[in-house]
Formats: structure tokens, C-alpha cells, sequence
């Protein structure tokens, strides 16, 4: 005989029905278990402990029953009723288990596409474990991917309704019946895969239906709603649908259809779009069209959408000269809406050439993202006289930077030589650093003096740096392999600041608070080979060479406040005297003025020594002088990189503009800079790219 015991929470005021039993300690009923178990050794106790809800201060456990397996009679048959809501749970409990279960059959024995993959995805990935179930960037992969899923979905399709691709079968459809003929007096119904947009039919959808059954069939890749959705609105309804909305669906659903890589649906829209939506497309749309292209890498097209519905607006973009009887004010609304619509397109054509561009360097085609830089760099000019600004625009410099330098690291490694006649890069015709181009494409268009991405700028030019050399004479100079670019200005300008800033080092070059720290010319290569210093330093002979874009930074001593004897100053007026004229590897002269001030006598006499030598017979170089301003933050109050960056008073640029034309050099560009805002880095990089490309 199998013995069980039951015992629950025994309420106040409640006794058991039977036979009453006191209650018992938990050694208690172990003994009485023990004692059982000893009688009758073979069969197995059972023990259950049914859980009741009792009043506070009642007893913890009551022994309330002993139940038999067998039919004698139990010991103990007195047990509590349970309560209504105890029932009502356990009833809720089983609704729930049998719903999940259904669900979970369901979800084993679907035929549903998505099922049948996310089935052999959860395979797949038990067979190799440690992979995770988000999909990689493998464009090789996703293509595969694909084209399992649409040929499940075929076989899906053709199952539901007969459609085997674009074309009808003749399953269960008679061959002279076409259900997407609008001649066919019955309504045609679109069937589709969501529980939430279940169908399309012309008396029902709306605009909105359509909108959340692309989406939903773009993020499941869906290319059976896909198809559905595109015989609905290429073949089903009329132009007006939706109030005139027709071609911002097709837009979006040529978007959807290039995100699952089905080019054809996407052409079709494109085309439809194009030719019966042409007045009504939106600039936003035709963006996010090229976006999916380029994704897909349909790079032609992608080129052919941007010059047919984004090309460059046409100077004067409103123009009612020859127009009459027109309303003042209906001729100015009109100049508005046809100026806001320019602006608009010109943004999202920078930022789809920005994007085509990105898409080459990261796919190391240097030469065709060369090209797309330069054609952003042309309508540069257009953006400017719009009054666009770098927030506007919002072009991704920084990624685009990352990639440039990213070939070009790939072409110091070796790839794309010269002399590799299989490859289809000509990198003869690059300039000496790919990020350059990307650099002056930048500069052409408004300043937006992001750090980060000027980070990223300067360490694509500037990879290693190292200091060289002191020079006190033309002797001491170190070989003249490369192009220099040298720094001018009297003592406490802030030449060792912006040495430091246009670099992005900290301490390239010393930075004391003592005016005439600078003694001696002070050589810094950049990105010359690799484990210079020690060399330098050590005496060990180092292997390798400098990179092509390798050049000397020179930081001249300073003048005026030097504490120096007054023989001294005149060896540093001859050495730069003649280190101006006969340096044939000198490119940029920049001369730093305190922007503050304007400039001193000091300033007036470098610049009648610039201005003697420029054009004379004796110069052996080509090099450009170049006016920069320093400290410009300290002209304007809680100055900053984003707002206020620095400027110069109207009393400060006069002085020094009537002080160059005295020195004969007021040809020279001024740059206005700040090391505290980063103001100008930029445009300063302009230049160094001259000593680069020596």
C-alpha cells in the first residue's frame, strides 16, 4: 500500500472535515513518515504540500490528510475545499498552457516562409555554436540569403494563388481570367501576409494601410506582400489615389523593394514615379531612392537618379522678368516656395554625392570616390550663394575622411602600385594623400569646426611626427628631400600653439609663458619612416623610407621680446634672410600676428624682407606667404568652438591691410585662427598640402 501524506495552511475558525488531526511539528511528521516508510518499505511516499492563503497568526502547517494509491482506504481523507479564487487561477493557468502550446505547434508546423527560415536559422546556429542571430555586413551572405527566401516565397506563392515572380501560373486560375485586370467586374483582392493589413483592395485601403504594409514587408523581407503591394499600385489604382500620395508610395516601396534586393519591382517604381509623379517628387524621396542603390550597389543608376531628379538648380532660381499681370504678392510666394524647393535639393544632392563617395572608399575604389569628391566640390559655390549652412548640409566629413584614409593606407601597403597593370586604379593621378582631395572639398564649403572631425583628419596627414634638428646656420639644416613649411612671427604669438593644434599633438613643440624660448630653427618631420627618433636619438640604424607625403615643419625663433643679445638678433636676421632666398625645398611661409594688436614693427620689417625677396632673381624657391592671425578668441566674450569661434576688429584688419600694401605684399590671403577654438585649422591644412606635395 502507497501512502501519501497532504498537508496545507490551516485557517482560523476552519476545521477539517472527518477525521480532525492536531497539528504536528515538522520533526513531528518526518517521524510519522519514517515510521511508514519502515512498515511498508516497497512503496513510494508521497508528499505534496498544497499552498492556501491563511489569516495572520494562524498555524503554519496542519497534517490534513493521507491519501492512498491503492484502493484501500486512506488513513486520512479530510482535506480543505479549495477556494474560488485558487480555482479561478488554476483554470487561468491551464487556458494559458494550452494557448502556448497551440502557439508553439503552430509556430513547428507553419509553411510560412519566415517560419521555415527562422526554423533553419535556430538550427543552424545550435550546429555552430557562439555565432549570434544578428545579420553580418556580407553582402556576399545576404545575397544567398536572398535568394533562399525568395525561392521559398515562390513556392509559397504559387501554393496561395498562383504567382510564380511577376508572372501568373495557371494554378487554380483560369487561363483567360486575369485577377489584376482592371476591365474584370469583380473587386480584386490583394492578399497579404500581415495580421494587421490583411488586403488591398481599391474600395478600402488607404494611403496609410499601404504605408504600414510596406514597412512591415521591408522589415520581415516579405517579397510576397512586396509583389502584392506593387500589382496594387502599379496596376490597380489611378493616379489620384490618395489625394495625388501615389508617387511618394512608389517611392517608398522602390526603397523597400531595393532593401530586399529586388531591382526589378524598384525599377519599375522608379520609372512609373518619374513619369507620372514627375511635378509632385520630393528631393527627400529621391535621396533615400539613391541610398537603397548604392546599397545595393547599383552605383550607374544610382548616378542617373541623382542628375535627373536632383541636378543643380540653375542660377536665379526665380525668375519672373518676362512675366505680366502677375500679383506682387503671388509672385513672392512663389520666389519662396521655388527657393525653399532649390535649397532642399541642393542639401540632399550633397548628401547622396557624400554618400556615393563614402560607398567607393570603403569599397577601395579610390578613383571613382575621387570623382564623386570633386563633383561635390563643384557645387560648392552653388551652396554658398544659397546660404547654407554646415548644420544644413550635414555631410558626413568624417566618415567620408575615415574611408580616404583607409586606401590610403591600403596604397602605402602596397596595393594599386604603379607598375600593376591588372589593376583598375590608376593611382599615377592621385595626389600624394587621398584624404587631400576629401580635404579640399571641405574647405570649399562651410566650416563646421567639428573636432571630431579634425580629428580624424589630422591623423590621416599626420600619422608620426619627430623633431629632427636645431639649426643656427644653412649648414646645420637637415637634407633638403622635402617640401618645409615655415613658421614666422615676433616672440608670445602663439607659433608653438598652432604648431601643436595643426598637428593634434600636445607637445610637439615647447609652449613656455617666457617670450624667446625659441633659439634656434626647429626641424619636426612628419610622417617621415618609422622609428626616426631612435634613430636620431640612439645612433641605430632604422630600415625604411618616408611616406610620400612626408614634409618639415620649421619653427623660427621669434623677435621683440627675445632676451637676447643684440649680435645674436642680427645672426637670426641673416640666417632667415638667407634661409627665405635660398632654401630651394621651402614651399609656405605663414606669418603669425597677434590678432589683438594688428601688426608691430617688428611684423612690418618680416614683411618688407617677404616682399624684397618674392619675385626677385636671387630667390631659388616658389614659396607662398600666407598672413595668419592668432588668438582670435580673445577678441569676443565666452568665445567657443561651435559659437562665437573668434573674430578681428574692423580698426585691426585696416592697419594691417595698409601695412602690407606698404611692404609690397598685400597680395598675401590672411587666415584668422585661434588655438583655444580650433578656428582655422582647416584652412590652414590649404597650405601645408603644398609642402606635402613637394
Amino acid at each position: 500500500m502507497a501512502t501519501g501524506y497532504s498537508y496545507a495552511p490551516r485557517r482560523r475558525g476552519r476545521t477539517s472535515k472527518g477525521i480532525s488531526i492536531i497539528a504536528f511539528t515538522t520533526t513531528a511528521m518526518f517521524n510519522i513518515l519514517e515510521v511508514s516508510s519502515l512498515v511498508n518499505p516497497s512503496p513510494t511516499v508521497h508528499l505534496s504540500c498544497a499552498h492556501r492563503h491563511h489569516s495572520h497568526g494562524s498555524l503554519p502547517f496542519a497534517l490534513m490528510s493521507m491519501s492512498s494509491e491503492s484502493d484501500e482506504p486512506s488513513i486520512a481523507a479530510a482535506t480543505n475545499t479549495p477556494s474560488e479564487r485558487s480555482q479561478r487561477k488554476a483554470a487561468q493557468r491551464a487556458r494559458k498552457q494550452i494557448k502556448q502550446g497551440q502557439v508553439n505547434i503552430n509556430k513547428e508546423t507553419s509553411q510560412h516562409p519566415d517560419a521555415i527560415l527562422k526554423r533553419k536559422l535556430q538550427i543552424d546556429q545550435r550546429q555552430s555554436p557562439g555565432t549570434g542571430h544578428r545579420r553580418k555586413h556580407n553582402f556576399a551572405q545576404r545575397a544567398t540569403f536572398l535568394q533562399e527566401r525568395e525561392k521559398l516565397n515562390d513556392d509559397f506563392d504559387v501554393n496561395l494563388d498562383g504567382l510564380r515572380g511577376n508572372q501568373l501560373t495557371n494554378t487554380n486560375i483560369h487561363p483567360l481570367e486575369n485577377p489584376y485586370d482592371h476591365t474584370n467586374s469583380r473587386p480584386v483582392v490583394h492578399p497579404l501576409h500581415s495580421t494587421a493589413i490583411e488586403k488591398l483592395d481599391i474600395q478600402s485601403t488607404t494611403a496609410d494601410d499601404v504605408v504600414k504594409a510596406i514597412k512591415r514587408a521591408q522589415n520581415y523581407h516579405d517579397m510576397h506582400d512586396i509583389r502584392e503591394i506593387a500589382h496594387f499600385l502599379l496596376e490597380e489604382v489611378d493616379l489620384s489615389f490618395a489625394y495625388g500620395y501615389r508617387g511618394s508610395l512608389l517611392s517608398r516601396l522602390a526603397v523597400a523593394s531595393l532593401h530586399v534586393n529586388n531591382h526589378d519591382i524598384a525599377e519599375r517604381c522608379i520609372t512609373e514615379r518619374r513619369i507620372s509623379h514627375r511635378s509632385s517628387m520630393l528631393a527627400l524621396e529621391s535621396a533615400a531612392i539613391i541610398r537603397g542603390l548604392i546599397r545595393c550597389h547599383y552605383i550607374k543608376e544610382a548616378w542617373e537618379v541623382l542628375e535627373d531628379e536632383l541636378s543643380l538648380p540653375l542660377n536665379g532660381w526665380v525668375s519672373f522678368n518676362n512675366v505680366k499681370d502677375v500679383d506682387e504678392v503671388q509672385l513672392e510666394e512663389e520666389s519662396v516656395r521655388r527657393q525653399l524647393e532649390s535649397r532642399e535639393r541642393l542639401v540632399h544632392r550633397a548628401r547622396s554625392i557624400a554618400s556615393i563617395a563614402s560607398r567607393h572608399f570603403y569599397e577601395e575604389e579610390p578613383t571613382a570616390g575621387i570623382k564623386a569628391i570633386q563633383k561635390l566640390k563643384e557645387m560648392s559655390s552653388i551652396v554658398n550663394e544659397a546660404g547654407i549652412n554646415a548644420e544644413e548640409l550635414s555631410i558626413p566629413w568624417e566618415r567620408i575622411v575615415k574611408g580616404a584614409a583607409q586606401c590610403e593606407s591600403k596604397r602605402r601597403g602596397g596595393k594599386w602600385a604603379s607598375g600593376d597593370e591588372k589593376s583598375e586604379e590608376h593611382s599615377s593621378q592621385w595626389p600624394c594623400n587621398i584624404v587631400y582631395v576629401v580635404l579640399d572639398a571641405m574647405i570649399s564649403f562651410p566650416s563646421e569646426n567639428n573636432d571630431v572631425t579634425f580629428e580624424a583628419l589630422s591623423n590621416a596627414l599626420v600619422r608620426r611626427t619627430c623633431f629632427v634638428t636645431g639649426a643656427v646656420d644653412m649648414n646645420g639644416c637637415p637634407e633638403a628631400d622635402r617640401g618645409e613649411v615655415a613658421f614666422i612671427g615676433r616672440s608670445n604669438v602663439g607659433k608653438s600653439s598652432l604648431v601643436n593644434m595643426l598637428t593634434n599633438r600636445k607637445s610637439l613643440a615647447f609652449i613656455s609663458k617666457t617670450p624667446g624660448k625659441t633659439q634656434q630653427f626647429n626641424y619636426f618631420a612628419v610622417n617621415d619612416k618609422p622609428d626616426l627618433e631612435r634613430q636620431i636619438r640612439y645612433g641605430d640604424e632604422v630600415l625604411g623610407s618616408k611616406d610620400r607625403d612626408s614634409f618639415y615643419i620649421v619653427d623660427l625663433p621669434g623677435f621683440g621680446f627675445a632676451k637676447v643679445p643684440q649680435k645674436q638678433r642680427q645672426e637670426w636676421s641673416d640666417f632667415m634672410d638667407e634661409y627665405l632666398q635660398k632654401r630651394e625645398t621651402l614651399r609656405v611661409i605663414f606669418h603669425l600676428i597677434d590678432a589683438r594688436h594688428g601688426p608691430t614693427e617688428e611684423d612690418a620689417k618680416i614683411m618688407h624682407k617677404v616682399g624684397t625677396i618674392m619675385g626677385s632673381k636671387e630667390q631659388r624657391n616658389n614659396a607662398k606667404y600666407i598672413i595668419i592671425l592668432t588668438k582670435a578668441d580673445k577678441n569676443v566674450k565666452s568665445a567657443s568652438s561651435e559659437k562665437n569661434p573668434g573674430k578681428v576688429s574692423k580698426s585691426v584688419l585696416d592697419k594691417l591691410m595698409n601695412t602690407m600694401k606698404a611692404n609690397h605684399v598685400g597680395y598675401a590671403p590672411i587666415v584668422l585662427t585661434s588655438a583655444e577654438t580650433r578656428l582655422g585649422r582647416d584652412e590652414v591644412w590649404k597650405y601645408l598640402r603644398l609642402a606635402a606635395e613637394k
